[in-house]
């Protein structure tokens, strides 16, 4: 059996690799990247170059620490990115299935998950990440509205550190 070669596709998720300070983040009152209980922190890790594995942590607020990991790689079968979310936060195991948008900047990636309004139904959900250079990005997670369109409800920026 011949292993899988890295494609350009997996190259984009070589990008996130590496130790990762969250400067802000809007899903966090009072987020404070100087406050070692308030700051988030995340590690990008290479899985033979087809897959990432990101590991977060960081303060929830009232003391309470949180985690999460992501994991994500492009499937040539499929023809898109496909990856997981958990977190300590809630007992949801996600399942993303994405693309990069033509700019070659921008990894969408979307979800169903329980509505934030009545856990019975779901949504669809989007989390953006935006690569403003090697060092830097922006995130976003929104939800899809019943005309369509996806209203944002929290972004942060992250600079790498290592």
């Amino acid at each position: 059996m011949e292993f899988p070669k890295p494609t350009e596709h997996h190259r984009v998720l070589d990008r996130l690799v590496g130790d990762w300070l969250y400067l802000t983040s809007t899903g966090h009152e009072g987020y404070d990247p100087e406050d070692p209980l308030k700051r988030w922190t995340e590690k990008v890790r290479s899985i033979g170059g087809l897959w990432i594995v990101a590991e977060a942590e960081g303060g929830m607020g009232e003391g309470e620490r949180g985690a999460a990991i992501i994991t994500l790689g492009y499937d040539p079968r499929v023809g898109h990115y496909v990856g997981s979310w958990i977190g300590s936060m809630m007992d949801k195991f996600w399942v993303y299935k994405g693309w990069l948008e033509d700019d070659g900047q921008t990894l969408v990636l979307e979800a169903e998950g329980p509505s934030m309004e009545d856990p019975d139904r779901t949504e669809l959900y989007r989390d953006v990440i935006h690569f403003i250079d090697d060092d830097n990005r922006r995130f976003s997670g929104s939800v899809r509205q019943a005309d369509g369109s996806f209203k944002t409800f929290m972004t942060s920026e992250a600079k790498r550190v290592g």
